[in-house]
């Protein structure tokens, strides 16, 4: 049996009638593949959110400074605050001390002080978060507001000639807090604002 048709009464052969059939069909298949893949679905979740790199730990307490309190002999220096740092309900006490001599009352800088911080629980029991000397530099501390039902934190703005760091302090319970690197910047040595105002 033929799969060709007769030849019709112009003189030719009539094309295969497989290929009418073919053809459109591929004709369809290509176009189909053309077409942008359909929307995704309504209910589909979005794609989780890339989670921000850790801040770097640091350690601030030099174990060459022996732990000193605000208001021993040198200890001229200090300011303290009160914060909720655990969310117990129960404020602590932080500290920032540094070792200058007074005179007529006002602190006398030199070229270079220790410098301390630390946290006193209830009990009384100091929990040490930063003794560093800095050279021609101050130390500010704040205590940062928590959100979201965090408790507050420490903040230390460590200002050298040529370095600006600001760390923040995370206090869990006597002995224990926790020191992360939240800026850094290096900074010009030369000129009038070099050294930062000592208070």
């Amino acid at each position: 049996m033929s799969l060709k048709r007769p030849s019709t009464s112009r003189g030719y052969a009539a094309r295969p009638w497989w290929l009418s059939v073919a053809g459109p069909t591929l004709l369809v298949c290509a176009c189909a593949g053309d077409a942008p893949p359909p929307p995704p679905a309504a209910d589909a979740a979005p794609p989780a959110p890339i989670a921000a790199p850790a801040p770097p730990s640091v350690q601030l307490v030099d174990a060459a400074i022996p732990p000193a309190v605000a208001g021993e002999t040198g200890w001229n220096y200090q300011q303290s605050a009160e914060a909720d740092l655990t969310g117990d309900g129960q404020p602590e006490r932080i500290v920032l001390t540094a070792r200058v001599e007074l005179y007529r009352g006002r602190p006398a800088w030199d070229d270079g002080q220790p410098w301390q911080v630390y946290i006193e629980a209830q009990d009384g029991q100091r929990t040490y978060v930063y003794a560093q000397r800095l050279q021609l530099g101050t130390l500010t501390m704040r205590v940062a507001l928590g959100d979201a039902g965090r408790p507050a934190t420490v903040l230390l703005l460590e200002h050298l000639p040529d370095q600006l760091s600001l760390y923040e302090a995370t206090y869990l319970e006597p002995g224990r807090v926790s020191v992360a690197l939240r800026f850094r910047r290096d900074l010009d040595p030369r000129g009038e604002t070099a050294s930062p105002p000592l208070p």
